[in-house]
């Protein structure tokens, strides 16, 4: 098990308050944790399965949160109280204790358990309450995937296609880098100069395929690059859609050539070199274990994006959404693969 995710229901008779939150987090380390309530009376405007997978959790106690903040600014008061003795709480008890022991119970499928940690958490907040659970394991690769997707979602109607074609970009090789939802940290804290690790997404100019094939022979298969590789932050910038931000990046790949890249500001990127090291190593066996996982995912999930991925190999200097798609989708099945070794590293 890479991480684990429990999410949790509460209602107070005493308060009259109606909460809905989340605890995630690795084995050994301080858990991310959530939470909202709301007066018992708008308990019922509160529309979230417990037992939804992590992206739509996520998507939907994110989305219901601000909302409730938005309309019902008392919401937001009752929350911050909660979170306040939340933290002290967990503060005071010791944060990788208690992951640790959600670690345990969810690895166990002991759901019980789980809904007696948080009772006890809960208990000094309010002594009669009712608590309901849901708890699941999750792999690198299911956030990946489920991360991706989310932006995914609302990348088409961010309006940056034409970002990537511009005059100073259009040539260059796209890559994206690595993510690493716990250990890792935002681009807004990486300086010019930086090491930074990447795939290689595609390569539209030909020679510059070969040539990168040729400084990194066993980084490439024969048509992808299925290693991730380390160059230097050279530029960044930052870009706004229409609904969100995003980091534009250049990165010297070697021998003059130049990646760019378009990544959303609120990713994690890897920022340990010892642990890119050791994700590099366990990569060798894994590499047509994740093509076979690409295509698959590809063929079942995705087949109009497919198809506009097969005509990819064109002069049409355009970039649209289906490249972008493709980009994401590559890239979440090989950081899917490649950091789902780390929990043997981590232990």
């Amino acid at each position: 098990m890479d991480f684990y995710f429990v999410t949790y229901r509460l209602k107070s008779r005493i308060t009259a308050e109606f909460g809905i939150g989340f605890f995630f987090g690795k084995s050994n380390d301080a858990p991310e944790y959530d939470v909202f309530v709301v007066p018992t009376r708008l308990a019922n405007q509160i529309v979230i399965d417990l037992k939804a997978d992590y992206g739509a959790f996520m998507k939907a106690f994110t989305q219901q949160k601000n909302r409730f903040f938005s309309q019902y600014p008392e919401t937001d008061d009752m929350s911050r109280e909660i979170m306040n003795y939340l933290r002290s709480t967990i503060n005071r008890r010791g944060p990788q204790l208690l992951g640790a022991e959600l670690t345990a119970a969810v690895r166990d499928n002991d759901e019980e358990l789980v809904m007696y940690i948080v009772q006890e958490l809960f208990k000094e907040w309010a002594p009669k309450i009712e608590v309901d659970v849901a708890c699941k394991q999750l792999s690198y690769e299911d956030i990946s995937a489920e991360s991706y997707m989310q932006f995914w979602e609302d990348f088409e109607a961010e309006g940056l296609g034409e970002v990537m074609v511009r005059a100073d970009l259009v040539d260059h090789p796209e890559i994206f880098p690595l993510i690493d939802p716990v250990m890792g940290k935002p681009l807004s804290e990486f300086d010019l100069g930086d090491m930074i690790f990447f795939l290689i997404l595609s390569v539209r100019n030909k020679d510059k395929l070969e040539k990168l094939k040729q400084l990194y022979p066993k980084h490439f298969s024969e048509t992808r690059n299925v290693v991730p590789i380390s160059g230097t932050l050279i530029a960044k910038e930052l870009v706004k859609g229409k609904k969100g931000e995003y980091y534009l990046v250049k990165v010297d790949l070697g021998e003059g050539l130049v990646g760019k890249g378009l990544v959303p500001k609120s990713v994690k990127v890897m920022a340990d070199y010892s642990r890119f090291q050791e994700k590099v190593s366990s990569m060798a066996s894994g590499q047509q274990n994740w093509e076979k996982k690409l295509n698959e995912m590809l063929n079942s999930e995705k087949p109009k994006q497919v198809e506009r991925v097969e005509t990819r190999v064109s002069p049409v200097t355009k970039v649209g959404s289906g490249d972008f798609l493709i980009a994401f989708l590559i890239t979440l099945l090989i950081i899917g693969i490649l950091l789902i070794a780390s929990y043997f590293f981590t232990l």
